[in-house]
């Protein structure tokens, strides 16, 4: 192990020290304080930190999960880079229309990358069928999701 986890541990575990010795401060304040009513204080608020945690758990997965071969349909056009096939051309922006297709290649953090499926307008501002574009996770805010498997 080296130096700089094992000063992580150290400080988390003081963290921790910490945390439950002010557990037991205010648990021995409240049997003092209000002796007659420290247990159900101590339910309620025992309750109140399951339902935070329980609550907290379910916007986490309430998150969509993007799988490669994924569809996304799109309900609001979308900016995205081209990723170009070759390294040493420039990247270029270009548009995804609305009612559109995208089939999920890769996910890294924070960003997608997709395949255009299908794009009903054509010019040089809007991606063409078949290229590959990077998104940010950011700008996909109204979209219809469909897992292909």
């Amino acid at each position: 192990m080296n130096l700089r986890a094992a000063l992580i541990f150290l400080v988390l575990g003081f963290i921790g020290l910490l945390i439950v010795m002010g557990a037991a401060s205010f648990v021995r304040w409240l049997t003092i304080a209000y002796p007659r009513h420290f247990r159900t204080i101590l339910v309620v608020l025992c309750l109140v930190l399951v339902g935070a945690g329980v609550r907290v758990y379910m916007e986490a997965k309430g998150r969509p999960v993007f799988h490669a071969g994924d569809l996304i349909t799109l309900q609001e056009p979308v900016v995205a880079r081209v990723i170009p096939a070759d390294r040493n051309a420039p990247a270029t922006s270009c548009i995804v229309e609305i009612y559109e297709h995208l089939s999920v290649v890769d996910i890294h953090t924070g960003t997608l990358n997709a395949r255009v499926e299908s794009n009903n307008r054509s010019g040089p501002s809007f991606c063409p069928i078949g290229a590959e574009v990077q998104i940010e996770l950011d700008w996909l805010r109204l979209y219809t999701l469909t897992h292909r498997h």
